[in-house]
């Protein structure tokens, strides 16, 4: 009797109508992947970039966690498919990706843009050691413009303005055009307004403040300067 009842309550309330589409939305799903992939590998085939491509089920960042095991770098979109609605969110999956990977992640806006001058943010922690060292190499590889900033509090400005000192040479002994700023006030505020002050074309920063929780914790800084960048950002692993 169970059976036929539920059958009866389920109709009436259109699950079975519902449950009979499934196969055709997966159909769908399963097209609409197949044109991103197609679309994917066109773009690179035109760059000469030698590209592969997956379709696979399943949770989308344990999925993306095990291919990034051989890659060098993780690139994902600073805002999910239904950005028109969610504004300055970053996608779910984005900050999902960030918290869990070990590799460096890019995470970019819709817009291109040639990369002709960097920014990047250092404090003297591991991880902004890491992302100097990245940003400082791309800048070369790249022919661009460095610009350091450090963020600190005025009680310690002396020992920011030492390694500070110290990147600034890093980025003269390989030849760059840098310039190195010391600001007061909220990183993440100082971050962006130089970001929009200079034209920066590219963020480099460490993937977590003070916080080391990091499968639970986005540094505030990097989360905030995510959400509201308007050009890439890369977070380097310490």
């Amino acid at each position: 009797m169970e059976g036929p009842l539920l059958a009866d309550i389920s109709g009436a309330f259109g699950a079975q109508p519902y449950s009979a589409l499934l196969p055709r939305l997966q159909e769908i799903q399963r097209a609409k992947a197949d044109l991103i992939l197609a679309a994917a590998s066109q773009s690179c085939a035109k760059l000469g970039v030698p590209c592969t491509v997956a379709h696979e089920t399943g949770n989308l960042t344990d999925l993306m966690l095990q291919h990034e095991r051989q890659a060098d770098l993780v690139v994902l979109g600073q805002r999910g498919e239904h950005a028109e609605w969610t504004r300055e969110m970053l996608g779910s999956s984005v900050e999902r990706m960030v918290r869990s990977s070990i590799k460096p992640c890019l995470v970019t806006p819709a817009e291109f843009r040639e990369v002709k001058h960097l920014l990047l943010a250092y404090d003297g922690s591991a991880e902004s050691k890491k992302a100097l060292d990245t940003g400082l190499g791309l800048a070369v590889d790249l022919h661009a413009t460095v610009t350091i900033l450090t963020v600190c509090q005025r009680e310690t400005e002396e020992a920011a303005s030492q390694f500070l000192q110290e990147a600034h040479r890093q980025a003269l002994d390989r030849h760059l055009t840098a310039e190195a700023q010391l600001l007061h006030g909220p990183a993440e505020t100082e971050i962006l307004i130089m970001s929009d002050k200079i034209k920066a074309d590219l963020i480099v920063m460490g993937a977590y403040g003070h916080t080391r929780i990091r499968e639970l914790i986005l540094g505030s800084t990097t989360a905030h300067v995510l959400r509201k960048a308007r050009v890439p950002v890369l977070l380097a692993r310490g």
